[in-house]
């Protein structure tokens, strides 16, 4: 691995990044925050800066870019960007590890949070939590290889390195082109939703915050108490349906939306997705009207809760900490599952719990039958040996970490409820858990190692786990040189370990 060129995509990225910081300083001067205004101009010169150091670590991409280098710029480039987006957060007054949690929060689109006293913060931080989920909803990396012509050369490495789930949908030949309209979608869908908010009367600036985390799959809001503090039934729909639109793969939206209208609904995904949001809200529903809600009330409750659960949105239209045991189980349950691949969720995804089943179900007629050739189809073909082991994989590995990050958070004081729920809401990026991570409360009491452990498991999360621990490999790094070009091979990532 050459170093250089890995320091060298990484500045590429955060170059741009540092425009991002433009949002907030926008919004600074607009209400008068003149405080934060300097904060987030200092936060944007220091990312520029850096990034421009980094970037002139190499003279240009390497023709024979490899991919453990895809996996470590994609891996550097979101902790650099968490850390660079904590700077406003130490501005007004956070810890080095809160700001941290709150950043990669934001980055990984996860919506877990630290703050207590909203009042304390400005109109501008409000917007910057926001603004990062949007960009880290659909990917960083997707972002800068869709407009950074310099990775051109690098672009798919980084973008399937970025690229969550077991999926080999494309919208267009070249992979700028596929990102740059997954992109263009994005944003339609975050004009609409905008447009769609300010029809049910919520403010503009409370419209694009929302806007932001919903359809980054995010979940930060300006109001302390989520959508409760708003009491807009309308606001809540039009939110369940573009969160509902964000868990779903964008590609497939894409080509529906050129014309290929079976696209969505010929997707066996999909239609799993769409089953299980109907399924879920139907059972909450039941049990929020057996405890005497109103059935009005329970049906949209059910429903925005489930498909904010599901789509690790995790923006809350009720404290569902106080609701029936049966509702809250069915909600823990979908913790576990995640949106679609292709979508700005998180968690595991739809189609990796479906081909698991079915591979299950093969494994136990094979018992009966052990001559029998019974491959997992998806589809209508065949999933390959080798991606229905890295599957296999993946599911094992991500059990492993929750189980592992579980005792941790709990040796460090934690309750089990309130340790197993953070874990799931951050390796998940779903965002609240239940216990005293629930959505009326926040993350600032857990210990600040408990923090800092929650920090990786967002990282991880976000980047599906195998891209990370891929680069943990010892005979990876004995390979790694200061020089652009090395004498000799170098190690290269085994195929098996990839998703």
């Amino acid at each position: 691995m050459r170093l250089p060129v890995v320091l060298h995509l990484v500045g590429g990225i955060l170059r741009l990044y540092a425009a991002a910081f433009l949002g907030p300083v926008a919004v600074a001067a607009l209400y008068g925050e003149w405080w934060d205004l300097a904060g987030f101009t200092l936060a944007g010169v220091v990312t520029l800066a850096a990034s421009v150091a980094a970037w002139r670590a190499a003279p240009d991409v390497p023709s024979d870019f490899r991919r453990a280098e895809g996996m470590a710029v994609v891996s550097a480039t979101w902790l650099a960007a968490a850390a660079f987006s904590a700077l406003p957060y130490l501005w007004v007054g956070l810890g080095p590890t809160d700001a941290l949690f709150e950043a990669m929060s934001g980055i990984t689109a996860s919506g877990g949070t630290v703050l207590t006293d909203f009042d304390r913060y400005g109109r501008a931080l409000f917007f910057w939590r926001g603004l990062t989920q949007w960009i880290g909803g659909m990917g960083v990396i997707a972002l800068f290889v869709a407009v950074l012509p310099r990775l051109a050369i690098a672009g798919r490495e980084l973008f399937f390195a970025e690229a969550p789930g077991p999926t080999d949908e494309k919208i267009a030949p070249q992979i700028r082109r596929t990102a740059a309209g997954l992109w263009k979608l994005y944003t339609a869908l975050s004009a609409a939703m905008t447009a769609a908010l300010l029809a049910t009367g919520m403010g503009l600036y409370d419209s694009l915050c929302h806007t932001f985390a919903a359809v980054g799959a995010g979940g930060f809001s300006p109001h302390p108490q989520s959508l409760i503090g708003y009491e807009n039934p309308a606001a809540e729909w039009v939110i369940t349906a573009f969160m509902f639109l964000a868990g779903a793969n964008f590609a497939l939206q894409y080509r529906a939306l050129r014309g290929e209208r079976r696209a969505l609904v010929a997707d066996e995904e999909f239609r799993t997705y769409t089953s299980l949001v109907l399924v879920s809200a139907a059972l909450v529903a039941a049990f929020l009207w057996r405890a005497d809600v109103p059935a009005a009330t329970a049906i949209r409750h059910a429903f925005f809760q489930v498909v904010s659960i599901l789509t690790t949105t995790g923006f809350a239209a009720a404290d569902y900490n106080q609701w029936p045991e049966q509702a809250k189980m069915i909600l823990l349950a979908l913790m576990f599952v995640g949106g679609c691949a292709g979508s700005a969720g998180g968690g595991p995804k739809v189609v990796r719990h479906l081909m698991v089943a079915r591979y299950t179900l093969k494994e136990l007629a094979r018992t009966l039958h052990p001559r029998a050739i019974l491959p997992v189809k998806l589809g209508g073909r065949v999933v390959p040996d080798e991606v229905m082991r890295a599957v296999v994989v993946f599911m094992l590995l991500y059990v492993l970490v929750f189980a592992v990050i579980t005792g941790l958070v709990t040796l460090l004081g934690a309750d089990l409820v309130t340790a197993a729920t953070a874990t799931i809401a951050s390796l998940g990026n779903v965002g609240p858990g239940m216990g005293r991570v629930g959505p009326m409360d926040s993350f600032a009491h857990l210990h600040p190692l408990s923090k800092v452990v929650l920090v990786v498991a967002m990282w991880l999360g976000r980047l599906e786990l195998i891209t990370v621990l891929a680069l943990l490999q010892p005979g990876l790094w004995r390979g790694a040189t200061w020089r652009q070009r090395p004498a000799g091979p170098t190690p290269r990532v085994p195929p098996s370990v990839t998703p």
